[in-house]
């Protein structure tokens, strides 16, 4: 298996790819990524098959990653392909400085999360946003503290 960078000609790729439940209109935002946040959303392929991305966005401040979506192919789920996808995004995030991931996730994949080290946590939320998340969107918000990378020269 082959973890790259996404490309913005991988545009066309996220566009057809099955997002259900998100609607079809949402192409705008996968045009976005493609073009714009490349150098933190990932492709899993293997012999030139599309097996899963992860589509993350950079904050302002370049403090923190927010992760829009994980996909893996039906086929290629429980295989790894998802861990890979995120242990990918987190060596980005600690090269490039980055603080923290965080992202929103169904009640189902809690358990996923909570085994690579995200904490379920709202403090970064208005009370008013987090009423929303949880009432409305009905999600859960998780965020990861990211390590630094070390340098050859830190001891």
């Amino acid at each position: 298996m082959r973890i790259r960078k996404l490309r913005k000609n991988d545009f066309f790729l996220l566009n057809e790819l099955d997002w259900t439940p998100l609607p079809k209109e949402r192409d705008s935002i996968y045009l976005i990524l493609a073009v714009d946040q490349g150098k933190c959303s990932f492709i899993a392929e293997q012999e030139g098959e599309f097996l899963g991305v992860v589509l993350a966005t950079r904050g302002a401040d370049g403090g923190s990653i927010y992760v829009n979506h994980l996909l893996v192919k039906g086929g290629s789920r429980q295989r790894g392909v998802g861990k890979s996808l995120m242990d990918r995004l987190e060596k980005y995030a600690a090269k490039e400085g980055a603080r923290r991931i965080w992202l929103f996730c169904h009640a189902e994949l809690e358990g996923y999360y909570e085994s690579r080290g995200y904490c379920e946590r709202y403090d970064f939320l208005t009370p008013e946003l987090k009423k929303y998340i949880r009432t409305v969107k009905g999600v859960h918000a998780y965020l990861k503290e990211i390590q630094p990378a070390r340098h050859s020269g830190d001891r």
